[in-house]
């Protein structure tokens, strides 16, 4: 297919020998002013655009930023009558690819052209591998919710924004991951991979070679060949740090560095590297409170404050409830070969009632094994496992105050087994249930003999 390319200049001259120059292998239209360039924009939209940047109505700054609201995936490159270092390195943060110097040279423009448009080509490839993503991360995102609409549409907004950090905050399962992932895959316009970074299972000593990276020989046990790190690895794409709240104070010392120059060093080098990705941060923690204790940097918190994005707990957003339900039973019909096609009203009233301390996880969870387990075609309340506790509580599952004392034994069993209970076994679930470390957890499932 011929590309199409536009270019906007009022000196008659240079736009004929561009148009000469390139109307051979390309569909070349011209424009003489801002005003031009946005009527044809409307018509059609190019694959390029050759960008004067003193134009008489309206600089080329500021059209280059309504070429970006109208197609954020055209081309650009910035023709200059003078190599000012400002100007460029702002129309490049503002999304050109390159940009040439007056006198232009016509085989320097050949090749910058043909080297955009195959940069361009590249991204469109990219952008078709990834689709099954951007509708899956889409579709998981399911509900009509005041709530989480208002979370979409901040979204939408701070996808565009490379440079501009987010953290994602709210309770353990309410998607925060999955909202990151939306971020990248359904609203941005990165080609660059989404990559994820557990804070929780870096320890400390391995946190900084983990993210930046290291120089062949920086330490002892170091690859030979030296190795990238995360921030290498996710070059024109997203890093997201998941349970940012857990890293140490040294760690946080780098990251906030990291933020605030757009750029870092590897262990043991002395060359520093551009930080092309997004930055996406989550917590199921309150870091206001972190900052309070000490335990978190206040500039660091404030860095990363900039948009903060917090994910409602379902039992807020329970216009979502059934919507969820039926999609998750959709889902894991379709995954598993059952024919579970209905929801009962009853149950529908159980899923409403229930406060879901496991928010959409816990949800996805239970649906996901009433498919694996119930051959009916009806989803009624007696496949729902916490339905019976919740209408008559197991004396196991009950904390006893009548008597003025506790049995400090029998209560934290009572608690774990309940938390076992509704993560259906799931340890790791379960310990966030009780905001209590995992380690500690199975410790403790071992000590009182519950698995």
């Amino acid at each position: 297919m011929v590309e199409n390319i536009l270019i906007v200049d009022d000196d008659k001259s240079i736009l004929n020998a561009l148009r000469m120059t390139l109307e051979q292998k390309y569909v070349v239209s011209t424009a003489e002013n801002g005003a031009q360039a946005l009527k044809l924009l409307r018509k059609q939209v190019p694959d390029l655009i050759l960008l004067d940047i003193g134009l008489p109505d309206i600089s080329g700054m500021d059209l280059l930023k309504k070429v970006r609201e109208t197609g954020p995936d055209i081309a650009v490159i910035m023709v200059t009558a003078v190599d000012e270092v400002r100007t460029v390195v702002e129309a490049l943060k503002l999304g050109a690819y390159d940009y040439l110097v007056k006198p232009i040279d016509g085989q320097e423009v050949k090749v910058t052209v043909h080297n955009a448009l195959e940069n361009k080509r590249l991204k469109d490839q990219i952008r078709r591998i990834q689709q099954p993503n951007v509708e899956r991360y889409s579709e998981g995102l399911v509900g009509h919710s005041p709530q989480l609409n208002s979370v979409m549409g901040v979204a939408k907004k701070v996808a565009g924004s490379v440079e501009t950090p987010v953290l994602v905050v709210g309770e353990s399962g309410t998607g925060k991951s999955l909202l990151a992932r939306a971020i990248h895959y359904s609203y941005g316009n990165l080609p660059g991979p989404f990559v994820t970074v557990n804070c929780t299972a870096i320890t400390h000593e391995l946190f900084e070679s983990e993210l930046f990276g290291y120089e062949r020989g920086a330490f002892t046990g170091a690859k030979s060949e030296g190795k990238k790190g995360r921030f290498e690895e996710a070059e024109d794409g997203t890093i997201f740090l998941d349970e940012i709240g857990s890293i140490s104070s040294a760690a946080q010392a780098k990251l906030l560095g990291v933020l605030e120059d757009r750029a870092f060093y590897r262990v043991g080098g002395n060359k520093p590297l551009k930080v092309s990705a997004r930055i996406i941060a989550a917590t199921n923690i309150k870091l206001e409170r972190a900052v309070e204790e000490g335990l978190f940097r206040r500039d660091l918190f404030f860095r990363l404050n900039v948009v903060k994005i917090e994910m409602p707990p379902l039992r807020e957003r329970r216009d979502d409830i059934i919507p969820l339900t039926e999609y998750f039973l959709t889902l894991y019909n379709q995954k598993l070969g059952k024919t579970i096609s209905k929801i009962s009203s009853e149950a529908k009233k159980v899923f409403l009632e229930y406060h879901w301390p496991g928010n959409v996880r816990e949800l996805r969870n239970t649906i996901e094994r009433i498919v694996l387990l119930e051959d009916k075609n009806v989803l009624l309340p007696e496949h729902i496992p916490f339905y019976p506790s919740e209408r008559e509580p197991t004396a196991g599952s009950r904390i006893d105050f009548s008597t003025g004392a506790l049995d400090y034994t029998e209560t934290i069993k009572s608690l774990l087994e309940e938390a076992l209970k509704r993560s259906q076994g799931n340890v790791l679930e379960a310990a966030r249930f009780l905001s209590m470390p995992p380690h500690k957890m199975r410790y403790r499932i071992k000590k009182y003999g519950l698995k």
